[in-house]
């Protein structure tokens, strides 16, 4: 599934424009630039709490993006989506909204990345399991069903 997402941003101009017109960057002219469905993991730093001192420490964490897909407008800007994907019967593991977030922001501007400027974290998942794990779930910027994306990839809907 993530592949065929990354084909659709790859391959269509109009899913592109409709997928987009679902995030902050909404309306911006932008095109497909380049992107990764393999899963890129890396290391990046993390806030985390120690739970002995009761102070936020900056720690590394190592982490994947489902799929991350890059985007430059008219003007040269260059903004990402990284984007999570969930079956129904799917969970998160412990603190992966923060850390989709935490990831984003700390590949913005990289080489091996596009060296993005802005970004946004995407939930893409099945209305159910959007409404099972709604805590979490609401931690990702944005919310995408596979219900919606069927509709321009039917793969999507053939999922459980």
């Amino acid at each position: 599934m993530d592949l065929a997402l990354e084909g659709a941003f790859k391959g269509n101009a109009a899913f592109t424009e409709w997928f987009l017109d679902k995030t902050k960057f909404q309306g911006q002219l932008a095109s497909y630039l380049w992107s990764r469905s393999d899963n890129p993991w890396g290391r990046f730093e993390f806030p985390e709490l120690n739970l002995k001192t009761g102070t936020h420490e900056i720690v590394f964490k190592e982490g994947e993006t489902d799929v991350l897909v890059v985007f430059q407008t008219l003007d040269e800007k260059r903004f990402a989506l990284h984007i999570e994907n969930k079956l129904a019967s799917g969970h998160f593991t412990p603190s992966q909204p923060e850390l989709y977030a935490a990831r984003a922001a700390f590949w913005q501007g990289k080489p091996q990345y596009r060296s993005y400027q802005e970004w946004e974290t995407v939930l893409v998942a099945p209305n159910a399991f959007f409404q099972r794990c709604k805590t979490e779930a609401t931690k990702f910027h944005r919310f995408v069903s596979h219900e919606e994306i069927a509709a321009h990839i039917p793969l999507f809907s053939t999922r459980p």
